[in-house]
């Protein structure tokens, strides 16, 4: 039971992602289609500079926010302690291909900050969700062509 609900928040999350994306996809593609681009050339421009500079929310489940960055932040007192079964983002190039990795590296620096003012964990995850907005679109050009209409991604796609 508990299964199925969670992915039906995750289904909800994945839709406001997806929504707020196409808002920002469309302004940026019409404005690109005003400076005279061919639409094929407009339509894969629009979707990396969606990508690249939308400042979306933070689209994950509080459960799920809480167990990944608890993860990452005892991970970081094992490495602060000198422990050698963690490895640090600067140690792998892992971290910074991944996109779900950099979205949680993201999150969580944003709930350290707020901890070192004195927010609890809890509270201060509660704040990056509600408030604060991600530096991009942490989805790949690919996921993004498929959030829009088919017709518009096979035209994208030629």
């Amino acid at each position: 039971m508990n299964d199925m609900k969670t992915e039906i928040k995750k289904r909800a999350l994945c839709e406001q992602r997806d929504k707020e994306f196409l808002s920002l996809y469309h302004a940026t593609l019409d404005a690109m289609l005003e400076q005279g681009m061919d639409e094929s050339q407009a339509r894969r421009a629009a979707v990396k500079f969606t990508i690249a500079n939308g400042h979306p929310h933070y689209h994950v489940d509080h459960e799920r926010a809480y167990r990944c960055v608890c993860h990452l932040l005892n991970a970081d007192d094992k490495k602060a302690s000198n422990a050698r079964t963690y490895r640090a983002i600067d140690d792998t190039t892992v971290a910074k291909n991944r996109l779900r990795r950099q979205m949680w590296y993201e999150i969580t620096q944003h709930v350290k900050e707020l901890r070192d003012q004195g927010m609890s964990t809890n509270r201060a995850i509660d704040h990056v969700l509600e408030h604060c907005r991600a530096s991009r679109f942490f989805i790949t050009p690919s996921t993004a062509l498929t959030k829009i209409c088919t017709q518009s991604r096979r035209r994208a796609l030629r």
